[in-house]
């Protein structure tokens, strides 16, 4: 019989969630929204309660103890809140404290290394950009955080703009001919030239060239446009969650 984890990743706006099968990820249970909408998915009596709850939340505590409260009523289990650490897996920590990392950004970093080796560069889209990378000894190096594509979109929106989505798919990298291109173009240009300076610069304490993940809401839109060797993985959170 598989033994499941529910993997919930509690962002500020949403949750998303995955059930994962003895260790592996059932993309097919995948799921995101409200808490209400997770209550939903999980109230039928035909679907199979998890035997362990993991979270990773950025969410205020109210949030979470909503969560936890669910969690508790419904399978009586008392979730695993996950914090970063010094070191997980093949990873350590750059911060002198390890705790001020975001827990969702060290766990992609955790989840990028266990799944696709090192070193690497990973390359989060989400409302805010982030980058981070991590040498062939599984040191992490750092990174850096930056607007996001719809972040830098929104704060240039104007009435000749449409929806960000509409938007990207529009992207370039040619000079733009209208304002709207030009606010377009630019905002996929500074994306891409961001991540190409962190790539230069954190190549110098590499032995090897970095493999680049990429993930995060904004990348299908993003994804298509780049011409460089990458890998899409929108798991990295969830990955990082079953590192021990």
């Amino acid at each position: 019989m598989n033994e499941l984890t529910l993997l919930i990743d509690h962002g500020n706006t949403r949750l998303k969630w995955v059930l994962a099968r003895s260790g592996q990820i059932d993309t097919n249970t995948a799921g995101s929204g409200s808490l209400e909408d997770l209550v939903r998915y999980f109230e039928p009596p035909a679907v199979i309660g998890p035997r362990t709850v993991m979270i990773s939340s950025v969410a205020d505590s109210g949030q979470v103890k909503e969560l936890e409260g669910f969690c508790d009523s419904r399978w009586g289990l008392s979730p695993w809140r996950l914090s970063s650490l010094a070191s997980q897996g093949e990873v350590n920590n750059a911060y002198d404290d390890p705790s001020k990392l975001g827990v969702d950004r060290w766990l992609a970093i955790v989840g990028a290394v266990a799944h696709h080796g090192k070193p690497i560069v990973i390359w989060d889209l989400g409302t805010a950009a982030t980058l981070d990378a991590v040498d062939e000894n599984g040191q992490h190096l750092g990174g850096m955080i930056y607007p996001g594509p719809a972040t830098m979109l929104n704060a240039l929106k104007n009435e000749t703009l449409l929806t960000v989505p509409d938007l990207l798919d529009e992207a370039a990298t040619a000079p733009g001919r209208s304002t709207r291109e030009c606010i377009v173009n630019g905002v996929f240009a500074a994306q891409v030239g961001a991540l190409n300076q962190f790539v230069r610069n954190a190549a110098k304490s590499m032995s090897g060239k970095p493999g680049i993940v990429v993930t995060g809401g904004a990348a299908p839109e993003l994804l298509p446009l780049l011409d460089f060797d990458h890998i899409h993985d929108p798991w990295l959170v969830f990955r990082g969650m079953l590192v021990g």
